[in-house]
């Protein structure tokens, strides 16, 4: 599960790249489990944890995704089992 998550993490930045968004990105990610993820996503480096916390070491789904980008852009996402939906 978390290998398939991280795949659908990347498709959803690629996606917020291709839809104009501009880097850096602050990145949040939260699961209904309590699970947790604020990341910075800069231009050519890894990406930079802001804040973390899991529970029973692992998101559940659905897991909502905000990415905010360098102009105050935002977009919603929620990934639920193998579907990524761009809210």
């Amino acid at each position: 599960m978390e290998e398939e998550l991280q795949e659908h993490f990347v498709t959803v930045l690629r996606q917020c790249v291709d839809n104009g968004m501009k880097l850096p990105f602050i990145v949040c990610a939260i699961s209904p489990n309590g699970s947790a993820l604020v990341m910075r996503i800069n231009d050519g480096r890894g990406p930079d944890t802001l804040a973390q916390h899991f529970e029973d070491y692992a998101f559940k789904t659905p897991v909502h995704i905000t990415v905010v980008d360098h102009h105050g852009e935002a977009a919603r996402v929620v990934i639920t089992g193998g579907a990524i939906s761009y809210q």
